[in-house]
């Protein structure tokens, strides 16, 4: 069996990370020399080029150089964590999550609690737009994604979507002595909806049609956060799932004024395709 030499791939890895061998080479405190002639042995091991040179002189990753990139990274991240776990006198793994700026932060508790309640592991959790968090899932900077969209994906993907969770969706409104009925509430005091992208949104509109009620919508809301925020400040219904508001109807200073029976916001974790850690990540997080 041929051996792969972590010492190529490590210097290559340098490169890659600072897109350049002058860099590298004041990195490793080397030869710019010995940093070329290290990752053009590992070309050669591989049979692979992994960088090439634009016209502008700029270094650029072919496709194999970047995949090897990415499981480089991998594999000095876990390094770093078993020498420092050594040295700490106990081992202990960072898990890396990423989460959408609009989801429930009730949810988030309510999904991490197994891993929040063991101290084996280090966790950070990273907010961010889909399009960042997905880059740095698949640059192995993250090891999942905490999202409520469903998130499209093909054969070559290197990721894939779990579903993990699913909230009942239901309309709130503040306490108060003789709340009025709910086609009043919706017609005269009106209501906040999610988005228009969010497929519960035109169902909840079809039940409005449904029943004949004129609803007046004041404001279609990408963020389950601010819902929330509406229904305690405003007079308004708000169409929201009974997780982001769980607090506020514990203590009584919101009330369900319906809740739909079949109408469920669905909540997703993406993780990488065929990797053990994402394997053990999905049965930590089906612990509680």
């Amino acid at each position: 069996m041929n051996w792969l030499n972590y010492h190529h791939l490590y210097y290559f890895w340098t490169v890659a990370k600072e897109k350049s061998f002058t860099k590298a080479a004041l990195d490793l405190k080397i030869a710019q020399s010995a940093v070329s002639l290290q990752v053009a042995q590992l070309e050669n091991f591989l049979g692979k080029k992994l960088i090439h040179r634009s016209t502008s002189k700029k270094l650029v990753l072919t496709e194999e150089g970047q995949i090897i990139f990415y499981q480089a990274e991998e594999i000095f991240r876990q390094g770093k964590e078993l020498v420092d776990g050594i040295r700490n006198s106990h081992l202990h793994s960072s898990v890396r999550f990423g989460a959408i700026g609009s989801l429930s932060k009730n949810l988030q508790i309510k999904l991490l609690r197994p891993l929040l309640h063991n101290s084996n592991y280090e966790l950070s959790v990273d907010v961010g737009d889909s399009n960042t968090l997905l880059s740095r899932l698949r640059g192995f900077h993250l090891d999942a994604i905490l999202c409520d969209v469903p998130f499209p994906h093909s054969e070559e993907e290197p990721l894939i979507q779990k579903e993990i969770a699913k909230e009942p969706f239901c309309l709130v409104v503040k306490k108060k002595k003789g709340l009025a009925s709910l086609r009043e509430l919706l017609e005269q005091q009106g209501i906040y909806l999610p988005a228009k992208s969010n497929p519960a949104t035109s169902e909840i509109e079809a039940y409005f049609k449904n029943q004949k009620i004129k609803a007046h919508v004041r404001g279609y809301i990408d963020d389950i956060a601010l819902l929330r925020l509406l229904s305690l400040e405003t007079e308004a219904l708000v169409a929201i799932p009974r997780v982001g508001v769980e607090r506020e109807l514990d203590s009584g200073t919101l009330v369900v004024a319906h809740e739909f029976r079949a109408l469920y916001q669905k909540f997703y974790v993406v993780i990488r395709q065929r990797s053990p850690r994402s394997k053990k990540l999905l049965t930590l997080l089906d612990q509680d």
